[in-house]
């Protein structure tokens, strides 16, 4: 389905503005959509995405949502507590990831086997698109009498390859110099046996995972935004470890509040290191929203001890020299462009085994 098309269709249908997360699925529609001029809003997560859309409903529109189907996590709340409590009606672009049967990243099996449960146990009426000839016109269809007569959210469940690939490139300028596997390779020079590295979702987590050769490191496959959290724990019940934190922009900006609690708790042994590029790079590099705020500043008014922003290399060996002097809980905001590992692998270890090796590390074992 070409981009411009799915778009004309949705628009002939009165549904619109778009908002919500990118997920790699809809990396052709969403860099069409960017160059379009239509009107649509970037948001931090799913919920977010929701309660913008409960707003414009509200208003007398019929929003137009995208997120991945991991992101209906996320989302679940503002729907049984907003649309589907005040009757607000939605149309919702939801991309099947780990589609049962397909070879998919460990993170997406579950939701992939779930996702028509879900819909269904909150009776949100669905169609799974296809190429078949008036698929989309049935859908869009059924979705607008059902928006019109019920007032509630309706779904398209969109899979890999549906949209075909288009010639608009999101405006990102790749750099041989400033991506993180050059502040990883001087982070690998400063790190101790006894250190603990946990990297966030995306290709942050596994360059983390294909580059650093160390016993003490964990990839959050998914929870996207969680890593702060989780990190929080492992460092509160592992005092006499330094525990780093590689973090993006776009995870952090999904659940901003895990920085308050960090900050709040204030170990005296997390290194949170984010690499801002401004952009969802491994969905497509589509724009984040961290290019107008400073994540520095907002983690110091969190209640971060100390942080700190550098945008290369030979600043972070600087950093790094006397990070052990530095006060802790600690951010560092990296600026870096978007580019990544030639071939760049997902784990081999399964989550469960990462899980296991992480925790004998953790064990002393």
């Amino acid at each position: 389905m070409e981009p411009g098309i799915f778009l004309d269709k949705i628009e002939a249908g009165s549904f619109s503005p778009y908002m919500g997360v990118p997920c790699s699925v809809f990396t052709p529609l969403l860099n069409y959509l960017n160059k379009s001029g239509r009107e649509s809003y970037a948001c931090t997560s799913e919920g977010e995405a929701m309660g913008l859309a409960g707003g414009f409903a509200l208003a007398g529109r019929l929003p137009v949502v995208y997120m991945q189907n991991d992101g209906y996590g996320n989302a679940v709340n503002p729907l049984s507590s907003l649309q589907l409590l005040y009757k607000l009606p939605a149309l919702l672009l939801i991309s099947w990831r780990g589609f049962p049967g397909k070879k998919d990243a460990a993170q997406h099996m579950l939701m992939g086997e779930t996702i028509e449960d879900f819909l269904k146990i909150f009776k949100i009426p669905y169609k799974v698109l296809n190429e078949e000839d008036g698929n989309l016109d049935k859908a869009i269809s059924e979705a607008k009498n059902h928006c019109s007569k019920n007032g509630t959210p309706y779904a398209f469940i969109i899979k890999k390859g549906y949209f075909s690939k288009s010639d608009e490139k999101a405006e990102v300028v790749k750099s041989d110099l400033k991506i993180r596997i050059n502040f990883l390779d001087v982070l690998k020079s400063f790190l101790k046996s006894t250190d603990v590295l946990m990297g966030t979702t995306g290709f942050t987590g596994r360059e983390l995972y294909s580059y650093l050769e160390h016993p003490g490191k964990f990839y959050m496959t998914g929870s996207m935004g969680c890593l702060s959290s989780v990190g929080l724990g492992v460092a509160l019940e592992n005092k006499d470890k330094r525990v780093f934190l590689l973090d993006g922009d776009g995870a952090v900006l999904m659940k901003m509040g895990g920085l308050v609690t960090v900050g709040s708790y204030s170990p005296e042994n997390i290194i949170h290191i984010c690499f801002d590029n401004n952009t969802y790079e491994s969905t497509g590099d589509q724009p984040t929203l961290s290019k107008g705020i400073n994540l520095a500043e907002i983690a110091k008014a969190s209640g971060y001890r100390e942080t700190l922003e550098i945008d290369s290399p030979v600043k972070f060996k600087a950093v790094l020299e006397t990070i052990d002097d530095t006060e802790k809980p600690v951010f560092i905001l990296v600026r870096i462009k978007s580019g990544t590992m030639e071939g760049l692998p997902r784990p081999e270890d399964t989550p469960e085994e990462m899980k296991n090796k992480f925790g004998d590390f953790l064990k002393g074992s």
